[in-house]
């Protein structure tokens, strides 16, 4: 990820609408899986700025790894997780240990070499019955200007995340399309950006307009509503939790 879009992604991942709603949604996606305890130990692998901390240290103790120093040295400033160097495909933690991986937005990225290889980890260091929740980009054909930004190397189907997931010791409790409700301004858009062949970094990209930000948190929050009783059938990201099964 370009260096700039941390600084940028811990300014703003408290207001940006994005950052809101998929912690929203992924608070929906959890709340049926796991119960909160001060016993659990939470994962949150490639954990960025540490933007996700706040809403995972509700389900217990809060760990987070990543392999960029940038990143690093924001989520430290959050002072909510113990945080250390580590990558997906070799977690330096413990077999059989946590309750919880939170992996979201990490095994699409261009320094992921081999996702196979993080999952066979995700379930290693997991408890037998333990909890992965896992939130990727969706469809390939879909790439646009942000995907260059935040060096994203793969786009995900349903079909290849359930096969890759069961294939390395998960059973699927729930998987679902989010960011439905915006998608066909989003492919607007990415169609635009192609056709002017749009390859510039902005500054600052999640400091979008007052009204803007506003509008789409409240479509988000009220996709997230939606996503409380059913399933969505396209979207911009796939979200998925998934349990180690008990013998892998």
């Amino acid at each position: 990820m370009e260096k700039p879009v941390y600084e940028s992604m811990y300014l703003h991942e408290e207001d940006f609408w994005w950052f809101l709603g998929m912690r929203k949604i992924s608070e929906i996606f959890l709340r049926n899986y796991i119960m909160p305890s001060v016993d659990n130990k939470i994962l949150d692998a490639g954990c960025g700025g540490g933007g996700k901390f706040k809403m995972l240290s509700q389900y217990g103790k809060v760990y987070g790894i990543d392999i960029s120093q940038e990143a690093l040295k924001y989520s430290r400033l959050r002072n909510i997780a113990e945080v250390s160097y580590g990558s997906v495909e070799k977690i330096p933690m413990g077999n059989n240990e946590f309750n919880l991986v939170n992996c979201n937005d990490v095994l699409y990225h261009s320094e992921v070499g081999n996702d196979v290889l993080a999952m066979q980890e995700f379930a290693r260091v997991l408890k037998p019955g333990g909890i992965l929740f896992i939130r990727e980009a969706a469809y390939d054909w879909l790439r646009g200007h942000n995907d260059k930004v935040v060096w994203v190397k793969h786009r995900y189907s349903k079909r290849e995340i359930i096969s890759k997931l069961e294939a390395n010791g998960f059973e699927i409790l729930r998987i679902s399309y989010v960011n439905c409700f915006l998608f066909p301004i989003a492919l607007i858009v990415r169609l635009f950006e192609r056709a002017i062949n749009r390859n510039d970094i902005p500054e600052d990209i999640y400091n979008p307009p007052f009204l803007l930000n506003s509008l789409f948190t409240r479509i988000l929050n009220a996709e997230a509503t939606v996503l409380s009783f059913m399933n969505l059938p396209f979207g911009l990201s796939i979200a998925c939790v998934a349990r180690k099964k008990k013998t892998v």
